[in-house]
């Protein structure tokens, strides 16, 4: 699935020709490549951010979206691109750590193929069930699964994807079993949820910010160790009786060969707007957090959270399908 959106494309036809100099970086659009169909969570959060990097570099930046396979149709597109800065990703999570813990044999390595150019978010994920499901809290909704096994659904944005790894860890926590239903991305499987095909799902909390006011959805618990200023009545997973806790991420990589200044000055952009109140504000109200990290320690992120989530799955015996 393709789908482009030009975001913001005015200041950079209004901008003063003298204001930029020839050649200097950026001089033209910027393409960002995502690795899931729109309306996914890495979309949600990606798409405000965009709007305002154009502003602050005065060229229009394009988000692309290039669904499926957990992002890998996308990262492996990313390998052909000219490294020159123009064309850069914007990934979770599963992406940017779990991806190769599923998928060994890969045509792209992300720590040989890519560089990190900014962290922009680090923060929780929230578990949700369906509107329908007869329980309210975490501890009910384990009592459930528990007492019927295999009766209930959960719904990912595919098979490896964050969400996927992070319900695997919560299910082990838990002590539960359920059936995996992996969907092209995480704006299908919501649909899923709401149309009751899957019970329960995990994810950025924006995704399910429209349903959960509308009472559709459920939210019985969060993943980070503390709750969130802006979801201050939903409890912690340990809080509601539960050992787990993930922290969710997104980033931005670009091919290993970028020439290092434009590197830099992607960087510098990235780190100027995640800086900006109204853009943490925004992020706040996704049940995100704004957690700007230079490309150097985006990096080792990533090879930290593959050696982590390759452990789990081989612990779990987990196959992609």
């Amino acid at each position: 699935m393709n789908r482009r959106s030009l975001l913001l494309a005015t200041p950079a036809l209004t901008l003063p020709a003298i204001a930029r100099a020839q050649g200097a970086f950026p001089d033209r659009p910027i393409r960002v490549v995502i690795g899931y169909p729109a309306g996914g969570g890495t979309d949600t959060v990606g798409r405000p951010i965009m709007q305002r990097l154009s502003e602050h570099l005065r060229v229009p930046v394009i988000v692309e979206n290039r669904g499926g396979a957990n992002g890998n149709i996308a990262m492996e597109y990313m390998t052909r691109v000219e490294p020159d800065g123009y064309t850069i990703f914007m990934g979770d999570a599963g992406n940017l750590g779990i991806t190769h813990a599923l998928y060994p044999n890969l045509p792209f390595d992300t720590q040989r193929d890519f560089v990190g150019v900014a962290q922009l978010t680090a923060g929780p994920v929230v578990l949700v069930i369906a509107g329908n499901v007869p329980a309210s809290t975490l501890a009910e909704w384990t009592a459930l699964l528990k007492a019927r096994p295999d009766a209930f659904n959960f719904g990912s944005a595919g098979v490896g994807s964050g969400p996927h790894l992070f319900y695997e860890s919560w299910r082990r926590a838990a002590g539960v079993s359920m059936t995996h239903v992996p969907y092209r991305g995480t704006g299908p499987a919501l649909a899923g949820l709401l149309a009751g095909d899957v019970h329960m799902m995990i994810g950025n909390y924006g995704v399910f910010r429209g349903a959960h006011e509308a009472g559709r959805v459920k939210v019985l618990a969060i993943s980070t160790p503390a709750r969130h200023p802006n979801l201050p009545d939903i409890p912690t997973a340990r809080e509601a009786g539960t050992d787990w806790g993930v922290i969710g991420f997104n980033g931005i990589i670009a091919p290993r060969r970028i020439p290092a200044d434009r590197r830099q000055a992607l960087e510098d952009g990235f780190r100027h707007v995640i800086g900006l109140p109204e853009i943490q504000a925004q992020l706040l109200s996704f049940g995100s957090l704004a957690d700007f990290a230079p490309g150097a320690e985006l990096d080792r992120r990533m090879a930290a959270e593959r050696e982590s989530w390759t452990r789990l799955v081989r612990e779990a015996n987990i196959q992609a399908e």
